[in-house]
């Protein structure tokens, strides 16, 4: 009986002991949120600034989105190996020469995958004169690690480009109003004519 003691006293204490000595198991509370707090708020009204090709049309060799907002934008993110930018950006080269898409309208192309995407194929693709997918506008070139601008009040933030856009995909277009609010999203793939009427009739009427 004394040993039937013993032996239930010894399993007691390891057990209460391989609580103490084994290695913490993982709590995924303890990490992103409950240990940096809650993130960052996206910033009603945004901008950004990103390098550029540095050609006539991109405004400098670093472009500052809030530059643009004397009317709404209309952002289109873009890859080199996507076809529907490829689509899209033909049809708004098609409709600016018909006259029907107004030399006030303010368009902006951003690269989406500078970590997957050799800058020298997106100049190729997007700045060749003699190519239906020249951007004859602005062509953004954000790093992964750009951060958004409150234009409120005009400072930095750590909110991430994608993040406060809403993690495009390509191609997706967005209308910014001519305060920097996003106000309109499509991930329309192949380029759209109803879309794009819808997309020009929201910034005609200022973005709202």
């Amino acid at each position: 009986m004394d040993n039937a003691k013993r032996f239930v006293s010894c399993m007691v204490l390891l057990t209460m002991l391989a609580g103490c000595t084994a290695a913490p198991a993982e709590d995924n509370t303890s990490s992103g949120y409950a240990e940096e707090g809650a993130p960052t708020p996206i910033p009603e009204r945004l901008s950004f600034t990103a390098p550029t090709f540095d050609r006539d049309v991109d405004n400098g060799s670093q472009h500052d989105l809030r530059h643009s907002f004397d009317g709404p934008v209309l952002l289109l993110w873009v890859a080199a190996g996507c076809s529907g930018c490829h689509d899209w950006t033909a049809m708004l080269n098609e409709e600016l020469d018909a006259g029907n898409i107004s030399n006030t309208t303010n368009i902006v192309s951003v690269h989406r995958y500078p970590s997957f995407e050799s800058i020298d194929n997106v100049r190729e693709r997007y700045t060749n004169n003699n190519s239906s997918t020249h951007t004859p506008w602005p062509l953004l070139l954000p790093p992964d690690s750009t951060t958004v601008i409150d234009v409120e009040t005009g400072r930095m933030t750590d909110v991430g480009l994608y993040r406060a856009f809403q993690n495009p995909v390509t191609p997706t277009l967005q209308i910014l109003d001519d305060e920097g609010r996003l106000v309109w999203t499509s991930k329309t793939y192949w380029a759209n004519a109803t879309v794009l009427e819808e997309a020009l009739n929201i910034m005609e009427s200022g973005g709202l």
